[in-house]
């Protein structure tokens, strides 16, 4: 009579613990997404930094970044594409065969060492 007993409880057990695994899982996919970057996708603006990069602008769109604006040497404007990781409140803008640049995400801005970037 007592093994009748347990199958309900072992099962509710049972039952909680997928539960739990589930929520655990869902927690999971929600921070890797923000991870991805999320967060920081949009359309910034330069404003501090060197000034040919004044008129620039980089947006940043779900692992994607183009950094665009008026040629300093005249002509067409420019542009240049690459990918963007986040982790935490680090970002980094990685383009084929050139170095990464690793910046902070502090509030609405991107700040690298030598350029600050704030959301429009």
């Amino acid at each position: 009579m007592t093994s009748h007993r347990r199958a309900p409880r072992a099962r509710a057990r049972s039952r909680l613990v997928a539960i739990l695994a589930l929520t655990a899982l869902a927690v999971l996919v929600v921070a890797g997404l923000a991870a991805c970057g999320g967060e920081a996708d949009g359309t910034y603006e330069m404003t501090e930094g060197e000034e040919v990069m004044e008129s620039f602008t980089l947006t940043l769109d779900d692992g994607e970044f183009t950094l665009a604006g008026p040629n300093p040497m005249g002509g067409d404007d420019i542009e240049f594409k690459g990918r963007y990781t986040v982790d935490g409140d680090k970002i980094s803008l990685d383009m084929e065969g050139e170095e990464s640049e690793v910046g902070t995400i502090v509030g609405d801005r991107l700040e690298f060492e030598t350029i600050v970037w704030t959301k429009k």
